[in-house]
């Protein structure tokens, strides 16, 4: 596992410590870690592994199988996971070597499973309240999830910004009352 282009290897865009990256809602790396928790128990094939992590998720977060089975391959390459064809399916499940490695990194991968959960519940959530105010009860889930990466968009876009200069801290500040203003009247707009 001391290859640098490993599961275990940093990302340029990894998880932000309260959301998750603009761009995706997992890093290989922690789609790994999340994979190798739910190998723990019992072994599973790929879109059964993808189907647990969107029940998980509520429907937030379903990997590609462009994502899901390159960090399948990886993990099995790195002798984490061992694979075995049952009939159609290709089975994956959890080795020696794969337990000794999520063990020590079990607190990240716990991390990763609960925060899709939180994600999970806060798009429930929404997506409830858009089912009771639209016209069209269809429409309540894609606009919930949207509504979601918006803001998580939104908490990425800001944690980078941390490191800026006074100068430009200002602007995303004036920024950020515009945005707030404009959000209160639509909210007022919209109450009446």
């Amino acid at each position: 596992m001391q290859d640098s282009s490993s599961v275990d290897a940093p990302q340029p865009e990894a998880a932000l410590p309260l959301g998750m990256p603009a761009t995706r809602k997992l890093s290989n790396h922690e789609l790994g870690l999340l994979v190798l928790i739910l190998l723990t128990d019992t072994p599973r094939y790929g879109s059964d592994l993808a189907q647990a992590i969107e029940t998980l998720s509520k429907g937030f977060y379903r990997p590609s199988p462009g994502m899901l089975y390159p960090v399948l391959a990886k993990l099995t390459e790195q002798r984490c996971l061992v694979k075995e064809r049952r009939g159609r399916r290709k089975y994956y499940a959890l080795t020696d070597e794969g337990k000794r490695y999520l063990a020590t990194r079990r607190d990240s991968g716990e991390q990763i499973y609960q925060r899709l959960q939180r994600a999970g519940q806060k798009l429930q959530r929404l997506h409830e309240v858009l089912s009771e105010t639209t016209e069209s009860p269809s429409q309540a889930l894609p606009m919930a999830q949207e509504l979601m990466t918006a803001r998580m968009d939104l908490k990425a876009a800001l944690y980078k910004t941390q490191h800026l200069s006074l100068e430009a801290q200002e602007e995303v500040l004036t920024i950020l009352r515009d945005a707030a203003e404009r959000i209160r009247a639509c909210t007022q707009r919209h109450s009446n």
